[in-house]
């Protein structure tokens, strides 16, 4: 279930937050130690969000409110609930961090996406960090493509902006060391608009036991792509803790 918690949040992560009312639906695919297919569907209306995940034989959602800025993870098949505080889960692994730095590069290339012209942009990203007691840097690369107006964009950079101010994103509740990279990477883009398509490779530089262990396992790809954008009003109800649940 932890591993199941990272990709979750991780592609949460990459998924293009929104405001007022929009729900951005996508398909994602892993390659590598943690190969795997789903979908996840976010919801945003106001303060409130929530993402649906139905990926590795789990069906879970993500609740943050950022009026009373709360995240809780209910799991659908176990029917449990709780809390979640990602900055306290990654403050008890032994890992620490150096300053990030991100390259976000346009190409000059266009692609259509649900009739949407997408601009071409490259990521690059560095991530320094001590685990036991060696220096590696996480490297995350590839291409994406972004959607700058539209239905939804617009609702996108004010939901941004609004759980933000809150402390609080859909991208900041993951857990493990490829949040603080992804998380990155999503400031970096979050004034250029909606990501509408993005393939991001993760891989471990170093030279000790640690990153030699790591390189064995192998490095992992992420693929989204969004097939749907809606405005439609989305009930309350969406955002409710489900009754009948047990809370953690």
């Amino acid at each position: 279930m932890k591993r199941f918690a990272l990709v979750l949040v991780v592609l949460a992560l990459m998924a293009p937050p929104a405001f007022a009312d929009v729900t951005v639906t996508m398909t994602v695919s892993i390659t590598g130690p943690m190969a795997a297919d789903g979908t996840v569907i976010n919801f945003l209306k106001g303060a409130k969000a929530r993402s649906d995940a139905k990926m590795m034989g789990q069906d879970v959602s993500i609740l943050i409110d950022a009026a009373t800025r709360q995240q809780w993870m209910i799991n659908h098949t176990t029917k449990q609930i709780e809390p979640m505080n990602p900055q306290q889960a990654l403050a008890g692994m032994p890992i620490t961090f150096g300053d990030s730095k991100v390259s976000v590069t346009a190409t000059g290339q266009t692609k259509e996406i649900l009739g949407r012209v997408c601009q071409g942009f490259n990521i690059e990203a560095s991530v320094p960090m001590t685990l036991g007691g060696e220096t590696l840097t996480m490297k995350l690369t590839g291409p994406t493509w972004i959607a700058k107006d539209g239905p939804g964009v617009a609702e996108y950079r004010a939901a941004e902006k609004v759980l933000a101010d809150a402390g609080l994103s859909i991208s900041a509740l993951s857990q493990g060391p490829q949040a603080k990279g992804m998380s990155e990477v999503a400031k970096a883009l979050g004034d250029v608009g909606l990501v509408m398509e993005q393939e991001i490779r993760m891989a471990m530089e170093g030279t000790g036991q640690v990153a030699q262990m790591m390189g064995q396992m192998g490095n992992m790809t992420m693929t989204l792509r969004v097939t749907a954008i809606a405005t439609d009003p989305i009930p309350d109800e969406k955002f409710a803790i489900p009754e009948g649940y047990t809370k953690k």
